[in-house]
């Protein structure tokens, strides 16, 4: 059987991982299923929460293919994150803002000291939604933020741990179980201040972050709220984020930023 050797980058955002790889400088490189599932693997690959390949894009900066552990592709908010601090560490822009495109269309983003601030697209509106799970009605929340994501919010602090039997139970409901969902339990900290939870589908697990999960959660909370600040700091299991927005009299947004910490854990090689 042969191996190419390939390189990459890893990196975290507020505890939400990825292998990056530049796809252009290794030959365009086209990975499948297998191989994708191979490199997230935390047993026998690199392991992370998602791979990203960089790619050249004519009219952007970039482009950002992202895919899931299980191959699945979506926009990661964090992964995209990530992707804009590698882009500018390895030196291939130094215009600031720069752009990028992803599956979900063109984002622009900030390089802001030791942070980076992403605009989010095609923010759609916040849906109340009542589902069967186990023949019990299960009312919540879904809003679209790249990823399809539902939002529950806890009674109390302790309701959080509940996270990963929760999440399971409503990403494989009838209604969620061929397409899956991200699934978000959210707690009222202060004025402004939420802690999350997050389950992933495509990971099937929870992680410590995610960035859509976490813009999400920030534009539910302000509109049952009627929040009159147009800044939440969301803080999850890996850190802490921040959602900025504007909310407009339709009940949608625009102007939704995802701002927080993305760092390089190293570099190395692995053979596919």
């Amino acid at each position: 059987m042969f191996f190419m050797k390939v390189a990459f980058s890893k990196y975290q955002g507020a505890g939400n991982d990825f292998v990056i790889m530049n796809a252009h400088a290794l030959g365009d490189l086209i990975l499948n299923t297998e191989q994708i599932q191979f490199i997230c693997n935390r047993k026998y690959g690199v392991g992370s929460d998602g791979l990203i390949l960089i790619r050249p894009s004519d009219q952007q900066d970039f482009e950002m293919d992202f895919y899931n552990p299980d191959g699945s592709q979506s926009f990661c908010g964090n992964g995209a994150r990530c992707a804009v601090h590698y882009f500018y560490e390895n030196n291939l822009a130094t215009n600031n803002p720069c752009s990028f495109k992803a599956i979900d269309g063109v984002h622009q983003a900030y390089k802001c000291k030791d942070e980076i601030k992403i605009e989010m697209s095609r923010i759609g509106k916040v849906e109340a939604i009542t589902l069967s799970v186990d023949g019990v009605n299960q009312e919540g929340y879904f809003l679209d933020t790249g990823s399809p994501h539902f939002v529950n919010f806890v009674e109390q602090k302790g309701d959080l741990d509940d996270i990963l039997n929760f999440g399971k139970r409503i990403r494989f409901s009838r209604r969620y179980e061929s397409k899956g969902v991200n699934v978000n339990l959210v707690d009222t900290v202060a004025q402004d201040k939420i802690l999350i939870r997050t389950y992933e589908r495509g990971v099937e697990n929870e992680t410590l972050s995610c960035g859509t999960g976490a813009t999400a959660c920030a534009l539910i909370y302000a509109q049952v709220h009627q929040c009159k600040n147009n800044l939440i700091q969301v803080q999850t299991s890996g850190g802490i984020l921040h959602v900025s927005f504007d909310q407009l009299e339709s009940g949608s947004f625009s102007n939704v930023y995802l701002i927080g910490p993305a760092k390089h854990v190293f570099n190395g090689q692995i053979d596919i």
